[in-house]
């Protein structure tokens, strides 16, 4: 696994993921990381106490889990190479033995990742999913058509991150049903899918390339898609927030009068 860590002073850093945990006497869960100048193990908790989950300290954006345990044990999932038992206490007590850190340190320097991936196997998709919570409280901040046919797409509301598309090829697309001037801009799942040499991107959950060929709802079909994940600060999300507020303020002015 890999991900965008965000730091207390609002900046973020990229590691290799090793483990998945809870502390203890509390219901805040918790990723092993590198710490941001890669010399020792941290625990992150993976989100902001003050916002519970919906902002995001910790952004998969690999979520390849092969060569973990296949299990929590002893409340910890992590690589199989870590001491399951006693790694949380040798991160807390800083004993991590050198051998083991070592070779975290190495396998974070040899991974290559790619900032503007485009969709074309299933695990791009996962990748997608697990960076973008699913596209869960998304909605299309931006939508803009290119003098080269490429269709972009900025999301905002997607938990701890913005979202950057990029459609091309054989494009065919409906956003009326999720415009933001729309009732109901937020997206509650995303079904992405290849098909016939297509991708295929919708606004439901577990639907088929059938489904989304009756071209109901929020739908997206295209040759390529290239996509971007943009970490968002504290700041970065109040702003969202407050943008997002406005909009349905006008939308719904009926709503929040009675607030």
């Amino acid at each position: 696994m890999y991900a965008y860590v965000r730091t207390p002073d609002e900046r973020f850093y990229r590691s290799m993921v090793f483990g998945y945990g809870r502390f203890e006497d509390t219901s805040k869960n918790y990723w092993i990381v590198l710490n941001e100048k890669k010399t020792k193990l941290v625990k992150i908790s993976t989100e902001n106490s003050d916002y519970y989950y919906l902002n995001l300290l910790v952004i998969i954006v690999d979520c390849d889990r092969s060569g973990w345990t296949s299990e929590l044990t002893n409340g910890i999932d992590c690589v199989s190479y870590f001491p399951f038992d006693r790694i949380s206490k040798m991160i807390d007590d800083d004993t991590v033995p050198d051998e083991l850190l070592e070779r975290c340190i190495a396998e974070d320097r040899a991974y290559q990742f790619c900032e503007y991936p485009e969709i074309r196997t299933q695990r791009d998709i996962d990748n997608l999913y697990w960076a973008s919570g699913w596209f869960h409280d998304g909605y299309i901040a931006e939508e803009k058509m290119k003098d080269d046919g490429t269709l972009y797409l900025r999301f905002e509301g997607t938990w701890g991150c913005q979202v950057e598309l990029w459609l091309w090829g054989d494009l065919r697309y409906d956003t009326s049903f999720r415009h933001l001037d729309a009732d109901n801009a937020y997206w509650y799942e995303a079904t992405i899918l290849l098909h016939n040499g297509l991708v295929y991107f919708s606004d439901d959950m577990d639907l088929t390339a059938e489904q989304i060929d009756e071209e109901i709802g929020c739908w997206f079909k295209a040759r390529h898609m290239k996509y971007h994940i943009i970490p968002e600060t504290e700041k970065e999300y109040i702003r969202c927030r407050k943008a997002h507020l406005k909009i349905m303020k006008k939308l719904h002015p009926e709503d929040f009068k009675k607030r």
